[in-house]
Protein backbone atom coordinates (compact mmCIF):
# COMPACT_ATOMS: atom_id res chain seq x y z
CA UNK A 1 0.00 0.00 0.00
CA UNK A 2 0.98 3.48 -1.02
CA UNK A 3 1.96 6.02 2.10
CA UNK A 4 0.35 8.97 2.07
CA UNK A 5 1.10 11.73 3.69
CA UNK A 6 -1.85 14.90 4.11
CA UNK A 7 -0.17 18.04 5.39
CA UNK A 8 -2.59 21.00 6.15
CA UNK A 9 -0.68 24.36 5.65
CA UNK A 10 1.13 25.62 2.31
CA UNK A 11 3.33 28.13 4.05
CA UNK A 12 6.84 27.59 3.86
CA UNK A 13 7.11 25.30 6.33
CA UNK A 14 3.65 22.87 5.12
CA UNK A 15 5.98 23.65 1.75
CA UNK A 16 9.30 22.25 2.82
CA UNK A 17 7.66 18.99 4.84
CA UNK A 18 6.20 17.98 1.41
CA UNK A 19 8.64 18.64 -0.78
CA UNK A 20 11.07 16.08 0.98
CA UNK A 21 7.98 13.35 1.37
CA UNK A 22 7.54 13.98 -2.28
CA UNK A 23 11.01 13.36 -3.05
CA UNK A 24 11.17 10.25 -0.90
CA UNK A 25 8.32 8.92 -2.90
CA UNK A 26 5.04 9.38 -1.00
CA UNK A 27 2.00 10.11 -1.96
CA UNK A 28 1.65 13.55 -0.65
CA UNK A 29 -1.31 15.99 -0.36
CA UNK A 30 -1.54 19.80 1.05
CA UNK A 31 -4.50 21.40 1.61
CA UNK A 32 -4.13 25.52 1.99
CA UNK A 33 -7.15 27.40 2.77
CA UNK A 34 -6.02 30.20 0.89
CA UNK A 35 -5.85 31.19 -2.76
CA UNK A 36 -2.08 31.31 -2.79
CA UNK A 37 0.47 28.87 -1.42
CA UNK A 38 3.24 30.81 0.93
CA UNK A 39 1.84 32.01 4.16
CA UNK A 40 3.37 34.99 5.02
CA UNK A 41 5.75 34.21 1.99
CA UNK A 42 3.46 35.38 -0.74
CA UNK A 43 2.93 38.31 -2.78
CA UNK A 44 -0.29 40.02 -4.44
CA UNK A 45 -0.08 42.26 -7.60
CA UNK A 46 -1.84 45.73 -7.97
CA UNK A 47 -1.89 47.37 -11.31
CA UNK A 48 1.60 45.95 -12.18
CA UNK A 49 3.11 46.78 -8.61
CA UNK A 50 4.05 43.36 -6.81
CA UNK A 51 3.97 43.84 -3.04
CA UNK A 52 4.81 41.59 -0.24
CA UNK A 53 1.48 40.39 1.52
CA UNK A 54 3.63 39.25 4.72
CA UNK A 55 7.47 39.44 5.39
CA UNK A 56 9.67 41.97 3.15
CA UNK A 57 12.77 39.47 3.82
CA UNK A 58 14.09 36.23 5.30
CA UNK A 59 17.22 35.07 7.03
CA UNK A 60 18.96 32.10 5.70
CA UNK A 61 19.87 31.48 9.57
CA UNK A 62 22.47 28.56 7.93
CA UNK A 63 19.19 26.38 7.41
CA UNK A 64 17.13 28.06 4.65
CA UNK A 65 19.77 27.72 1.92
CA UNK A 66 21.17 24.65 2.38
CA UNK A 67 17.99 23.37 2.46
CA UNK A 68 17.58 24.60 -0.51
CA UNK A 69 20.62 23.11 -2.26
CA UNK A 70 19.92 19.72 -0.95
CA UNK A 71 16.56 19.59 -2.90
CA UNK A 72 18.48 20.99 -5.62
CA UNK A 73 16.96 23.94 -5.79
CA UNK A 74 20.00 26.37 -5.15
CA UNK A 75 20.41 27.57 -8.28
CA UNK A 76 16.60 27.70 -9.52
CA UNK A 77 15.13 30.51 -7.01
CA UNK A 78 17.80 33.92 -6.76
CA UNK A 79 18.09 35.67 -3.92
CA UNK A 80 19.24 39.29 -3.14
CA UNK A 81 21.17 40.31 -0.26
CA UNK A 82 19.06 43.46 1.51
CA UNK A 83 20.36 45.33 4.42
CA UNK A 84 19.34 47.68 6.92
CA UNK A 85 19.53 50.82 8.68
CA UNK A 86 18.06 52.98 11.92
CA UNK A 87 16.85 56.65 11.35
CA UNK A 88 15.86 59.42 13.37
CA UNK A 89 15.60 63.06 12.67
CA UNK A 90 18.03 63.78 10.16
CA UNK A 91 20.32 61.05 10.94
CA UNK A 92 20.59 57.72 9.31
CA UNK A 93 22.80 54.86 10.28
CA UNK A 94 23.10 52.18 8.35
CA UNK A 95 24.01 48.43 10.01
CA UNK A 96 26.65 46.66 8.22
CA UNK A 97 29.41 45.55 10.76
CA UNK A 98 29.27 46.01 14.53
CA UNK A 99 32.58 48.67 14.36
CA UNK A 100 30.52 50.65 11.65
CA UNK A 101 27.95 51.00 13.62
CA UNK A 102 29.44 51.76 16.98
CA UNK A 103 31.47 54.37 15.41
CA UNK A 104 28.71 56.01 13.37
CA UNK A 105 26.55 55.82 16.33
CA UNK A 106 29.48 57.28 18.72
CA UNK A 107 29.33 60.55 16.66
CA UNK A 108 25.42 60.48 17.44
CA UNK A 109 25.66 59.72 21.42
CA UNK A 110 29.36 60.97 22.16
CA UNK A 111 28.52 60.55 25.68
CA UNK A 112 27.66 57.05 25.04
CA UNK A 113 30.83 56.17 23.26
CA UNK A 114 32.43 53.86 25.89
CA UNK A 115 29.23 51.98 26.60
CA UNK A 116 28.92 51.29 22.91
CA UNK A 117 32.37 50.06 22.46
CA UNK A 118 31.72 47.54 24.91
CA UNK A 119 28.47 46.57 23.75
CA UNK A 120 29.61 45.90 20.11
CA UNK A 121 32.44 44.00 21.28
CA UNK A 122 30.19 41.92 23.05
CA UNK A 123 28.39 41.87 19.31
CA UNK A 124 31.40 40.94 17.16
CA UNK A 125 33.12 38.12 19.44
CA UNK A 126 29.64 36.57 19.76
CA UNK A 127 28.74 36.99 16.35
CA UNK A 128 31.72 35.55 14.99
CA UNK A 129 30.87 32.51 17.28
CA UNK A 130 27.42 32.09 16.22
CA UNK A 131 28.20 32.74 12.20
CA UNK A 132 30.60 29.62 12.58
CA UNK A 133 27.97 27.57 14.14
CA UNK A 134 24.85 28.72 11.74
CA UNK A 135 27.55 27.78 8.80
CA UNK A 136 28.93 24.92 10.15
CA UNK A 137 25.19 22.72 10.13
CA UNK A 138 24.91 21.83 13.30
CA UNK A 139 21.35 22.80 13.51
CA UNK A 140 20.53 19.23 11.31
CA UNK A 141 22.21 17.39 14.31
CA UNK A 142 24.93 15.69 12.68
CA UNK A 143 28.76 15.94 14.15
CA UNK A 144 27.60 17.90 17.26
CA UNK A 145 30.74 17.34 19.48
CA UNK A 146 33.49 18.03 16.38
CA UNK A 147 31.97 21.15 14.97
CA UNK A 148 31.22 22.96 18.71
CA UNK A 149 35.47 21.90 19.82
CA UNK A 150 36.13 23.48 16.98
CA UNK A 151 34.14 26.09 17.94
CA UNK A 152 35.45 26.54 20.96
CA UNK A 153 38.87 26.28 19.73
CA UNK A 154 38.49 29.19 17.25
CA UNK A 155 36.41 31.57 19.22
CA UNK A 156 37.75 30.86 22.95
CA UNK A 157 35.60 33.94 23.97
CA UNK A 158 32.48 33.05 22.93
CA UNK A 159 31.30 31.21 26.35
CA UNK A 160 32.42 34.93 27.95
CA UNK A 161 30.26 36.48 24.97
CA UNK A 162 26.80 34.05 26.15
CA UNK A 163 27.67 34.29 29.68
CA UNK A 164 26.73 37.64 29.21
CA UNK A 165 23.38 37.11 27.10
CA UNK A 166 22.34 34.63 29.63
CA UNK A 167 18.84 35.37 31.52
CA UNK A 168 19.17 38.74 29.81
CA UNK A 169 16.50 40.30 27.43
CA UNK A 170 17.46 42.85 24.80
CA UNK A 171 15.80 45.64 27.49
CA UNK A 172 17.88 44.40 30.21
CA UNK A 173 21.01 44.61 28.40
CA UNK A 174 20.61 47.59 26.77
CA UNK A 175 19.78 48.71 30.17
CA UNK A 176 22.94 47.63 31.73
CA UNK A 177 24.54 49.39 28.87
CA UNK A 178 23.31 52.67 27.97
CA UNK A 179 22.25 55.58 30.27
CA UNK A 180 21.36 57.66 27.20
CA UNK A 181 17.04 57.14 27.38
CA UNK A 182 16.70 57.89 23.35
CA UNK A 183 19.53 55.28 22.30
CA UNK A 184 18.39 52.59 24.77
CA UNK A 185 14.54 52.93 23.07
CA UNK A 186 16.14 53.07 19.46
CA UNK A 187 18.08 49.82 20.38
CA UNK A 188 14.91 48.10 22.08
CA UNK A 189 12.70 48.90 18.46
CA UNK A 190 15.21 47.08 16.20
CA UNK A 191 13.22 44.32 16.34
CA UNK A 192 10.45 42.67 18.66
CA UNK A 193 9.78 44.64 21.76
CA UNK A 194 11.05 42.45 24.18
CA UNK A 195 13.23 39.21 23.34
CA UNK A 196 16.05 37.10 24.84
CA UNK A 197 19.57 38.47 24.09
CA UNK A 198 20.93 35.18 22.44
CA UNK A 199 17.97 36.63 19.75
CA UNK A 200 19.55 40.32 19.77
CA UNK A 201 22.51 38.79 18.79
CA UNK A 202 21.00 37.09 15.67
CA UNK A 203 19.40 40.27 15.06
CA UNK A 204 22.71 41.99 14.56
CA UNK A 205 24.09 39.00 12.42
CA UNK A 206 20.70 38.79 10.11
CA UNK A 207 21.23 43.05 9.89
CA UNK A 208 24.96 42.70 8.84
CA UNK A 209 24.78 39.44 6.63
CA UNK A 210 21.49 37.54 6.59
CA UNK A 211 19.12 39.50 5.09
CA UNK A 212 17.71 37.92 1.83
CA UNK A 213 14.89 38.94 -0.49
CA UNK A 214 13.92 36.32 -3.62
CA UNK A 215 14.00 37.98 -7.11
CA UNK A 216 10.64 38.66 -8.45
CA UNK A 217 9.33 38.79 -4.89
CA UNK A 218 8.18 36.51 -2.50
CA UNK A 219 5.35 34.63 -4.03
CA UNK A 220 8.30 33.33 -6.38
CA UNK A 221 10.05 31.71 -3.77
CA UNK A 222 6.96 29.76 -2.49
CA UNK A 223 6.07 29.13 -6.09
CA UNK A 224 9.81 27.62 -6.64
CA UNK A 225 8.35 24.81 -3.90
CA UNK A 226 5.23 24.37 -5.30
CA UNK A 227 6.40 23.30 -8.76
CA UNK A 228 8.99 21.11 -7.27
CA UNK A 229 6.46 18.99 -4.96
CA UNK A 230 4.25 18.69 -7.98
CA UNK A 231 7.06 17.60 -10.18
CA UNK A 232 7.50 14.91 -7.59
CA UNK A 233 4.08 13.78 -7.96
CA UNK A 234 2.77 16.00 -4.85
CA UNK A 235 -0.01 18.11 -5.25
CA UNK A 236 -1.02 21.54 -3.40
CA UNK A 237 -4.51 22.17 -3.33
CA UNK A 238 -4.93 25.56 -2.84
CA UNK A 239 -8.48 27.16 -1.83
CA UNK A 240 -9.16 23.98 0.18
CA UNK A 241 -9.72 24.23 3.99
CA UNK A 242 -9.30 21.34 6.25
CA UNK A 243 -12.46 21.61 9.18
CA UNK A 244 -10.82 18.42 11.03
CA UNK A 245 -8.12 16.04 11.71
CA UNK A 246 -9.92 12.98 11.92
CA UNK A 247 -8.73 10.53 14.78
CA UNK A 248 -9.39 6.93 15.74
CA UNK A 249 -8.17 5.25 19.15
CA UNK A 250 -5.26 8.04 20.10
CA UNK A 251 -4.27 7.58 16.04
CA UNK A 252 -4.74 10.25 13.23
CA UNK A 253 -6.34 8.15 10.35
CA UNK A 254 -6.87 11.25 7.80
CA UNK A 255 -8.98 14.75 7.40
CA UNK A 256 -12.38 15.97 7.06
CA UNK A 257 -12.11 19.12 4.30
CA UNK A 258 -14.01 22.13 4.67
CA UNK A 259 -16.92 20.70 2.65
CA UNK A 260 -17.08 17.23 4.54
CA UNK A 261 -15.07 15.25 2.38
CA UNK A 262 -12.78 12.48 3.84
CA UNK A 263 -9.64 12.20 3.25
CA UNK A 264 -7.92 9.08 4.41
CA UNK A 265 -3.82 9.34 4.96
CA UNK A 266 -1.35 7.50 6.53
CA UNK A 267 -0.18 10.30 8.41
CA UNK A 268 -1.01 13.90 8.98
CA UNK A 269 1.22 16.67 9.36
CA UNK A 270 -0.02 20.14 10.41
CA UNK A 271 2.14 23.19 9.50
CA UNK A 272 -0.91 25.57 11.09
CA UNK A 273 -1.05 27.45 13.77
CA UNK A 274 -0.89 24.56 16.91
CA UNK A 275 -3.29 26.74 18.89
CA UNK A 276 -5.62 26.50 15.78
CA UNK A 277 -4.73 22.74 14.88
CA UNK A 278 -5.10 21.32 18.33
CA UNK A 279 -7.91 23.61 20.07
CA UNK A 280 -10.09 23.19 16.40
CA UNK A 281 -8.47 20.73 14.09
CA UNK A 282 -8.31 17.96 16.70
CA UNK A 283 -10.50 19.07 19.55
CA UNK A 284 -9.75 19.32 23.19
CA UNK A 285 -11.60 15.97 23.77
CA UNK A 286 -8.66 14.20 22.62
CA UNK A 287 -5.72 16.75 24.32
CA UNK A 288 -5.04 16.22 27.91
CA UNK A 289 -6.06 19.54 29.95
CA UNK A 290 -2.38 20.33 30.92
CA UNK A 291 -2.15 20.90 27.05
CA UNK A 292 -5.36 22.54 26.41
CA UNK A 293 -4.59 25.09 29.47
CA UNK A 294 -1.02 25.48 27.83
CA UNK A 295 -2.30 27.07 24.54
CA UNK A 296 -5.12 28.96 26.13
CA UNK A 297 -2.46 30.45 28.41
CA UNK A 298 -0.23 30.99 25.61
CA UNK A 299 0.19 34.57 23.93
CA UNK A 300 1.21 35.00 20.44
CA UNK A 301 4.01 37.11 18.46
CA UNK A 302 2.90 40.86 17.78
CA UNK A 303 0.89 41.18 14.47
CA UNK A 304 2.09 43.84 11.84
CA UNK A 305 -0.48 46.48 10.48
CA UNK A 306 1.01 47.20 7.15
CA UNK A 307 0.74 50.02 4.16
CA UNK A 308 1.49 49.29 0.56
CA UNK A 309 2.57 51.93 -1.76
CA UNK A 310 3.19 52.06 -5.50
CA UNK A 311 4.57 55.46 -6.56
CA UNK A 312 4.99 57.41 -9.27
CA UNK A 313 7.91 58.72 -9.91
CA UNK A 314 9.28 62.52 -9.91
CA UNK A 315 12.69 64.39 -9.62
CA UNK A 316 11.41 65.10 -6.22
CA UNK A 317 10.89 61.85 -5.47
CA UNK A 318 14.24 60.75 -6.60
CA UNK A 319 16.17 63.42 -4.65
CA UNK A 320 14.16 61.90 -1.58
CA UNK A 321 14.68 58.00 -1.89
CA UNK A 322 18.59 59.00 -1.83
CA UNK A 323 18.57 58.71 2.06
CA UNK A 324 17.53 54.75 1.36
CA UNK A 325 21.47 53.85 2.46
CA UNK A 326 19.67 50.02 2.74
CA UNK A 327 16.37 49.21 1.95
CA UNK A 328 15.34 48.36 5.35
CA UNK A 329 14.70 51.49 7.44
CA UNK A 330 13.91 51.66 11.38
CA UNK A 331 12.51 54.65 11.62
CA UNK A 332 12.10 56.72 14.92
CA UNK A 333 9.71 59.06 14.62
CA UNK A 334 9.75 62.67 16.19
CA UNK A 335 7.26 61.47 18.84
CA UNK A 336 9.22 57.96 19.51
CA UNK A 337 6.94 55.66 17.34
CA UNK A 338 9.15 53.51 15.51
CA UNK A 339 7.80 52.33 11.68
CA UNK A 340 9.71 50.78 9.19
CA UNK A 341 9.67 51.79 6.02
CA UNK A 342 10.95 49.11 3.18
CA UNK A 343 11.36 50.29 -0.69
CA UNK A 344 10.83 46.96 -1.93
CA UNK A 345 12.32 47.52 -5.85
CA UNK A 346 15.93 48.95 -4.50
CA UNK A 347 17.48 46.09 -5.80
CA UNK A 348 14.72 43.76 -7.87
CA UNK A 349 13.07 46.43 -10.62
CA UNK A 350 10.90 43.58 -11.83
CA UNK A 351 8.36 43.80 -8.91
CA UNK A 352 7.24 47.45 -10.68
CA UNK A 353 6.00 49.16 -13.35
CA UNK A 354 9.12 50.19 -15.38
CA UNK A 355 10.01 53.74 -13.54
CA UNK A 356 7.98 53.98 -10.89
CA UNK A 357 8.82 52.49 -7.03
CA UNK A 358 7.37 50.86 -4.28
CA UNK A 359 6.92 51.14 -0.83
CA UNK A 360 5.94 49.40 2.61
CA UNK A 361 5.73 50.58 5.57
CA UNK A 362 4.39 49.23 8.86
CA UNK A 363 4.55 48.86 12.33
CA UNK A 364 3.89 46.19 15.20
CA UNK A 365 0.21 46.58 16.39
CA UNK A 366 -1.74 45.50 19.52
CA UNK A 367 -4.55 42.83 18.14
CA UNK A 368 -6.82 44.00 21.27
CA UNK A 369 -7.41 47.28 19.13
CA UNK A 370 -9.13 45.50 16.61
CA UNK A 371 -10.93 42.53 17.98
CA UNK A 372 -14.18 44.41 19.11
CA UNK A 373 -13.88 45.95 15.25
CA UNK A 374 -14.73 42.09 14.00
CA UNK A 375 -18.51 42.43 14.11
CA UNK A 376 -18.56 46.25 13.16
CA UNK A 377 -17.53 46.18 9.49
CA UNK A 378 -17.58 50.21 8.97
CA UNK A 379 -15.61 50.65 12.11
CA UNK A 380 -12.76 48.67 10.93
CA UNK A 381 -13.17 50.22 7.83
CA UNK A 382 -12.63 53.47 9.38
CA UNK A 383 -9.84 52.47 11.55
CA UNK A 384 -7.89 50.99 9.06
CA UNK A 385 -8.23 53.72 7.08
CA UNK A 386 -7.11 56.16 9.61
CA UNK A 387 -3.98 54.48 10.82
CA UNK A 388 -2.63 53.61 6.78
CA UNK A 389 -3.00 57.36 6.90
CA UNK A 390 -1.21 57.71 9.85
CA UNK A 391 1.28 55.64 8.53
CA UNK A 392 1.72 57.53 5.79
CA UNK A 393 1.77 61.10 7.31
CA UNK A 394 4.51 59.17 9.63
CA UNK A 395 6.58 57.89 6.76
CA UNK A 396 6.72 61.60 5.47
CA UNK A 397 8.99 62.61 8.02
CA UNK A 398 11.74 60.36 6.32
CA UNK A 399 10.10 60.78 2.53
CA UNK A 400 8.86 63.77 2.55
CA UNK A 401 6.54 64.46 -0.38
CA UNK A 402 5.81 60.53 -0.32
CA UNK A 403 1.50 61.44 -0.15
CA UNK A 404 1.46 63.23 -3.48
CA UNK A 405 3.28 60.18 -5.64
CA UNK A 406 0.83 57.65 -4.60
CA UNK A 407 -1.11 55.84 -7.63
CA UNK A 408 -1.55 52.34 -5.77
CA UNK A 409 -2.70 52.10 -2.19
CA UNK A 410 -3.22 48.47 0.14
CA UNK A 411 -3.36 47.98 3.68
CA UNK A 412 -3.55 45.51 5.82
CA UNK A 413 -4.58 44.98 9.66
CA UNK A 414 -3.60 41.63 12.27
CA UNK A 415 -7.51 40.80 11.22
CA UNK A 416 -6.65 40.68 7.53
CA UNK A 417 -3.60 38.64 8.85
CA UNK A 418 -5.61 36.39 10.81
CA UNK A 419 -7.94 35.67 8.11
CA UNK A 420 -5.52 35.03 5.29
CA UNK A 421 -3.17 33.01 7.43
CA UNK A 422 -5.15 31.37 10.41
CA UNK A 423 -2.59 32.50 12.53
CA UNK A 424 -3.81 33.49 16.10
CA UNK A 425 -4.78 37.07 16.09
CA UNK A 426 -2.57 37.24 12.97
CA UNK A 427 0.67 36.62 14.78
CA UNK A 428 3.74 37.06 12.28
CA UNK A 429 6.27 34.55 13.78
CA UNK A 430 4.67 32.35 15.81
CA UNK A 431 4.53 32.53 19.79
CA UNK A 432 5.67 35.78 21.62
CA UNK A 433 9.42 36.06 21.87
CA UNK A 434 9.58 37.71 25.24
CA UNK A 435 11.08 34.62 27.28
CA UNK A 436 8.43 35.47 30.15
CA UNK A 437 4.93 34.58 28.22
CA UNK A 438 6.74 32.16 25.26
CA UNK A 439 5.59 28.79 25.88
CA UNK A 440 7.94 25.87 26.09
CA UNK A 441 5.62 22.69 24.22
CA UNK A 442 7.44 19.16 23.98
CA UNK A 443 6.14 17.51 21.12
CA UNK A 444 4.73 14.47 20.92
CA UNK A 445 5.05 13.97 24.97
CA UNK A 446 2.14 17.07 24.81
CA UNK A 447 0.43 15.61 22.24
CA UNK A 448 0.82 11.87 22.20
CA UNK A 449 -1.01 11.33 18.91
CA UNK A 450 -0.08 8.41 16.80
CA UNK A 451 0.64 9.26 12.97
CA UNK A 452 0.50 13.16 13.70
CA UNK A 453 3.34 15.91 13.59
CA UNK A 454 3.21 19.11 14.37
CA UNK A 455 5.57 21.18 12.51
CA UNK A 456 6.48 24.79 12.21
CA UNK A 457 7.46 27.90 14.62
CA UNK A 458 5.05 27.34 16.79
CA UNK A 459 6.60 23.82 17.98
CA UNK A 460 9.81 25.41 18.75
CA UNK A 461 10.72 28.98 20.03
CA UNK A 462 11.76 31.42 18.16
CA UNK A 463 9.66 31.90 15.48
CA UNK A 464 10.37 32.67 11.79
CA UNK A 465 11.26 30.83 8.60
CA UNK A 466 14.43 29.24 9.43
CA UNK A 467 12.92 27.68 12.44
CA UNK A 468 9.71 26.75 10.20
CA UNK A 469 11.87 24.78 7.73
CA UNK A 470 14.11 22.91 10.04
CA UNK A 471 11.30 21.56 11.79
CA UNK A 472 9.59 20.13 8.18
CA UNK A 473 13.26 18.97 7.87
CA UNK A 474 13.54 17.14 10.58
CA UNK A 475 10.13 15.47 10.46
CA UNK A 476 10.49 14.13 6.81
CA UNK A 477 13.61 12.29 7.98
CA UNK A 478 11.50 10.77 10.39
CA UNK A 479 8.77 9.79 8.46
CA UNK A 480 11.30 8.58 5.87
CA UNK A 481 13.41 6.74 8.61
CA UNK A 482 10.35 5.20 9.85
CA UNK A 483 9.47 4.09 6.27
CA UNK A 484 12.74 2.22 5.26
CA UNK A 485 13.22 0.90 9.20
CA UNK A 486 9.59 -1.05 8.27
CA UNK A 487 8.22 0.01 11.84
CA UNK A 488 5.05 -1.34 10.77
CA UNK A 489 3.71 -0.39 14.24
CA UNK A 490 3.55 3.23 12.91
CA UNK A 491 2.20 2.06 9.72
CA UNK A 492 -1.14 -0.06 10.17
Amino acid sequence: MCKSVAIIGAGMVGLTAAAYLSRARLKVDVYEQHTLPGGYISSFVREGFTFPAGLTSITSNGIVFPILKELGLAEKRKFLHVGHQMSWGGYDVPLRSAPQVRDDLSKRFPNQSQALQRYFRWVEVDGDGFRQLVESGLMFGQDILPKVLSLLFRHPRFPWAALIARGQTNRSLHQRHFSDPALRVMLDELAYPVMPAQNTLGMWISYFDDTWAPAGGMQAFANTLVRFIREHGGEVHLGTPVGRIRVENGRATGITLGDGTEISSTWVVSAADLRHTCLELIGSEHLTAFLVAKLEAARPSEPVFAVFLGLRASPELEVAFKRFHEPHVIFTCADGRTIQVVWLNKDDASIVPAGKHSLFVGWLDDYANWEALKADQAAYRARKAAIADELITRAEEFLPGLREHIEVQESASPLTYERYTSNYQGATTGWNWNPTHAPRFKLPKDLPLKNFYAVGHYTFNPGGVPTAMITAWYIGREIRELIETKKENYLT
